[in-house]
């Protein structure tokens, strides 16, 4: 059985997009999920009075999930950290034996990304789980003549002086 991690940090899309991933796994796998809570928001759990109060989208967005994987009878358990997230999750793997940790990562032109890229270096070096990334889709440019994924599409070459000539 898979016993995977779910790190979130104050209830990012990021953080959204990983558990996600998670629950989807879970559907397919023996597993169990862990969510390791990093926020500042009270301990309550999903669907409590004091959650809705709230009015956090995120979160919001993160219990309907948490609701939904309940439903459907998905092994899960919830813990929260008000502590260092390298060094909490690191242990948190160690004391849980876990097989995976689910990380999501922006995209490669987002500004936190080498930062982000940097931490999981660190985390695969020192972490016996092994690591899933989690990444957006990178945007499609459309040309005439090519699909090109990410980045800019290549300089467009010069046209052919026209010859009048069928063929050239």
């Amino acid at each position: 059985m898979h016993k995977l991690l779910v790190p979130i940090e104050n209830f990012s899309g990021l953080s959204l997009s990983a558990t996600y991933f998670a629950i989807e796994f879970a559907k397919r796998n023996p597993a169990k999920l862990f969510f390791l809570i990093f926020s500042n928001f009270p301990q309550e759990e999903p669907g409590s009075v004091a959650a809705d109060k709230m009015g956090d989208l995120p979160r919001k967005q993160f219990e309907e999930l948490i609701q939904r994987a309940r439903a459907e009878k998905i092994n899960l358990e919830i813990f929260y950290s008000k502590e260092d997230f390298y060094e909490v999750t690191s242990q948190f793997s160690k004391d849980h034996g876990l097989t995976e940790i689910i990380i999501a990562l922006p995209s490669e032109r987002d500004s936190a990304y080498p930062r982000l890229m940097e931490q999981v270096g660190q985390m695969r070096k020192n972490l016996e789980s092994q690591l899933i990334i989690v990444k957006p889709k990178e945007e499609k440019i459309v040309t005439a003549e090519k699909v090109y994924a990410g980045g800019d599409p290549p300089s467009a070459q010069k046209p052919k002086p026209y010859s009048g000539k069928k063929g050239s």
